[in-house]
């Protein structure tokens, strides 16, 4: 079964797009494109063997695709075994909500160009999810949710100044989480809680950056940090069995936090400027060779490490120049 519903300047209401009388074969697909301002898009699909598939495209300013603040309306899926959705908006002050829920494979795409868009994505109880997002422009803010998912990937990639961005994960069995900004005063925030191995690659480039990536309650965590300005802020708390990271700051006043908890854990913070912070502490069980590792490098003036290590076994390095 398939709708091709094009408005303009009004509401857009697909629901219940499953249809008892549909081969068993047949998967749902309902298509919407809007172009003008003011346009709102709600679409429903559920109760498909088979799959369903949703294609938004908005063209123009303040067009809506659901509630990003409640994370209600807009585009919802339920229970099928394939859920995906592709939304596009381009122009100003638009809004993008999604909820894909009891799927076995869920994919969510969404491209937005302009300046103060909002996404919000919500995907819960799937075997698989994947979710890639792209914004361009000023002022845009992402927000990502996915909790008791077997495996969860989830991009994002801002392009511009001003940007925000945050993730949350909770009861995953595998979350990985790829995030690039672009621009000055940037924000990214990134927690997962009670997920098995978490996985973080977070990149800023620009002025006044911020980073805290937290995971609590996992088997591994891995960290990629990178930021490359001034007064950039990067914290990173861990709370695992083991996690490895690396945390790279280039700029002037950089302070870096970590605190990982476990055993078998490697972490590296190098700081290249002035009036840079980092500290460092780990908390190490089992007395083995090379247990916990931890290396600050610094580079510049006026720096200060602080390195803790508990337990036996650790190396730390602290190298300054």
């Amino acid at each position: 079964m398939k709708r091709h519903l094009p408005l303009h300047g009004a509401t857009l209401l697909a629901a219940t797009l499953a249809c008892a009388l549909c081969a068993a074969q047949d998967v749902n697909n309902a298509t919407a494109t809007q172009n003008g301002a003011g346009n709102r898009a709600y679409i429903s699909q559920t109760d498909n063997t088979e799959g369903v598939f949703v294609t938004v495209v908005q063209n123009g300013n303040n067009n809506v695709v659901g509630d990003p603040a409640s994370q209600t309306g807009g585009v919802q899926q339920y229970q099928a075994s394939d859920l995906f959705m592709t939304i596009s908006q381009t122009g100003d002050a638009n809004r993008a909500t999604a909820t894909q829920r009891s799927g076995q494979r869920t994919g969510f795409v969404l491209a937005q160009t302009g300046t103060a868009n909002v996404t919000a994505v919500r995907q819960d109880e799937a075997y698989e999810t994947v979710s890639r997002v792209t914004q361009a422009g000023v002022n845009n803010r992402v927000e990502g949710d996915a909790a008791s998912t077997l495996t969860n990937g989830f991009t994002a990639r801002q392009v511009g100044a001003d940007h925000v961005l945050s993730v949350y994960n909770r009861n995953n069995g595998f979350s990985n989480s790829y995030t690039d900004q672009n621009g000055v005063a940037n924000r990214i925030a990134i927690e997962q809680t009670a997920v098995g191995y978490t996985f973080h690659d977070i990149a800023q480039f620009g002025e006044r950056n911020r980073v805290t990536a937290v995971s609590a309650d996992a088997l591994f965590t891995d960290y990629a940090i990178t930021q490359n300005g001034t007064e950039n802020i990067a914290t990173a708390r861990t709370s695992a069995e083991a996690s490895n990271g690396d945390l790279l700051q280039t700029g002037e006043r950089n302070a870096a936090t970590t605190d990982q908890q476990g055993r078998n854990s490697a972490f590296s913070i190098t700081q290249s400027g002035s009036f840079n912070t980092a500290q460092l502490a780990q908390n190490g069980t089992i007395a083995t060779p090379d247990n916990n590792v931890a290396t600050i490098r610094q580079n510049g003036q006026r720096l200060d490490a602080t390195l803790a290590q508990t337990g036996g076994g650790n190396q730390g390095i602290i190298n300054q120049r």
